[in-house]
């Protein structure tokens, strides 16, 4: 079983070092500024996809991207989806987040297996698919499973940056805060949005954010030579059903060795 804690926190890792790594301000950062966290998420919704020039594309770039990060922290929910590079393999996500740190969605390594993640306060779920079992905890653990979730907590260490990669408010402070001199690039377009880029060489690698030049200026992209993942559904709240107690096992019973019979 230390084998599946051990293979989803690199995973979870790899991906929150991704995201983070896509764009950032040298000054220390605006996240501390950005605590626009209020709003309402179906209004949220409403401006993020509202017609209308939202200004951004003539203020600096610092200046910028502390408007990403608080239209990002505004929106209260999203979905992230993409492919980046972690551990020598590609690690794809299709996640949902928002602000008060829940999140549902699947994180997959190539050539390793897939597993389901879900996040409702500091309960967490993860289920790990076949390939996934086959990789890291055998066929006998499979077998025991099946077709359940493992549960345990986001204060176990073991899975603490799965937890942080489902909290928003805390993924747009790292983005504000991350190191790096930005440059505003040329208008362009994410998924038939307009947008301008935001690029900064963090000392890794080249990191481009492509922000929103109408209505919510929110992130609609991170991009790296590692890989990418986009923004979508802005305010659109996280699925509140989470796996019940015939869906689930719980991991630190599982891991704890069964009790002696008594004999008297």
């Amino acid at each position: 079983m230390r084998a599946i804690r051990v293979a989803t926190a690199v995973t979870g890792a790899a991906v929150a070092a991704a995201l983070v790594a896509g764009c950032g301000s040298g000054s220390g950062g605006p996240g501390g500024a950005a605590g626009a966290t209020g709003s309402a998420v179906t209004a949220s919704a409403a401006a993020a996809t509202a017609a209308g020039d939202n200004g951004v594309a003539q203020l600096p770039a610092d200046q910028v991207l502390q408007r990403a990060v608080q239209a990002l922290k505004g929106a209260g929910a999203v979905r992230a989806t993409g492919s980046v590079a972690g551990e020598g393999a590609r690690i794809d996500m299709d996640l949902r987040m928002d602000t008060s740190g829940d999140c549902t969605g699947t994180l997959s390594q190539s050539g390793t297996g897939s597993f389901r993640v879900v996040k409702a306060g500091t309960d967490l779920w993860v289920k790990p698919d076949r390939e996934f079992w086959q990789s890291h905890g055998g066929e006998a653990m499979a077998q025991l499973v099946g077709d359940r979730y493992l549960k345990t907590t986001s204060d176990d260490p073991d899975f603490g940056e799965i937890g942080s990669l489902c909290d928003l408010g805390a993924l747009a402070d790292s983005l504000g805060s991350a190191g790096g001199d930005l440059a505003k690039g040329a208008p362009t377009t994410v998924a038939g949005r307009p947008a301008l880029t935001l690029t900064a060489d963090s000392g890794t690698g080249t990191g481009t954010m492509y922000v929103a030049t109408t209505g919510s200026p929110v992130p609609l992209k991170l991009e790296k030579a590692t890989g990418a993942v986009e923004f979508a559904d802005f305010g659109t709240p996280v699925p509140s059903a989470t796996p019940g107690p015939d869906q689930s096992l719980d991991l630190d019973q599982l891991q704890s060795p069964a009790p002696t019979a008594s004999v008297v």
